[in-house]
């Protein structure tokens, strides 16, 4: 009897709260592996907003995964459920960015700034009414110049503050502002061209 118990307790279901345990506790590898099938696809998707090769945005999915897997005691858990998912995958996606921006950075990949100030360029304000959606904008992300997509990445979608973002590519925060507002009116234009025009 209590040979059985114990393999139907290995056999469990895991959840993210169990693996997440066992990772800290026990560096379980079957509780790795749960987390990596779970979130490979959307660690991908991260990767892939900024890189373009796909042997180095496999390579960096993989990085991405041994650096949070070290660094699991560090995770600040916040809740349980969905709350704790929302948590997790955040997390994930900021260590995937970051090494993404280290690979452009060490390839020399990122465009050279020119010179900008914020008093070039005009706010853009956008509302519900414009009906821009996420899958259509991640679609014309692939349109804007590197720069302009990455600041959009790294702000819209990353969470990252312009403070954080100017140290991470070595340019003012006011910079980073002015690409964000420059990458959303290029969209703007975008999707009026696009998609706009064609749903009328």
């Amino acid at each position: 009897m209590n040979y059985r118990l114990g393999f139907l307790s290995k056999k469990k279901t895991l959840t993210l709260e169990s693996a997440l345990d066992a990772c800290v506790q026990t560096d379980a590898e079957r509780a790795k592996e749960f987390i990596y099938k779970k979130y490979y696809g959307y660690v991908l998707a991260v990767v892939a907003r900024y890189i373009k090769s796909e042997y180095d945005a496999e390579e960096l999915v993989n990085e991405t995964f041994i650096k949070a897997f070290k660094n699991l005691p560090r995770f600040n858990r916040v809740g349980e459920g969905n709350v704790l998912e929302k948590s997790f995958r955040g997390w994930l996606a900021r260590i995937a960015a970051n090494l993404s921006i280290d690979l452009l950075r060490s390839q020399k990949n990122m465009v050279a700034m020119e010179d900008v100030g914020e008093q070039e360029v005009k706010p853009v304000l956008v509302n519900a009414s414009d009906k821009l959606f996420a899958e259509d904008i991640l679609k014309l992300l692939e349109r804007l110049p590197e720069i302009q997509r990455i600041i959009f990445n790294l702000y819209e979608i990353e969470g990252y503050a312009h403070e954080e973002i100017g140290k991470m590519l070595n340019i003012p925060d006011s910079t980073s502002r002015t690409y964000l507002t420059r990458a959303k009116q290029r969209l703007r234009k975008l999707y009026i061209e696009e998609f706009a025009i064609g749903k009328q």
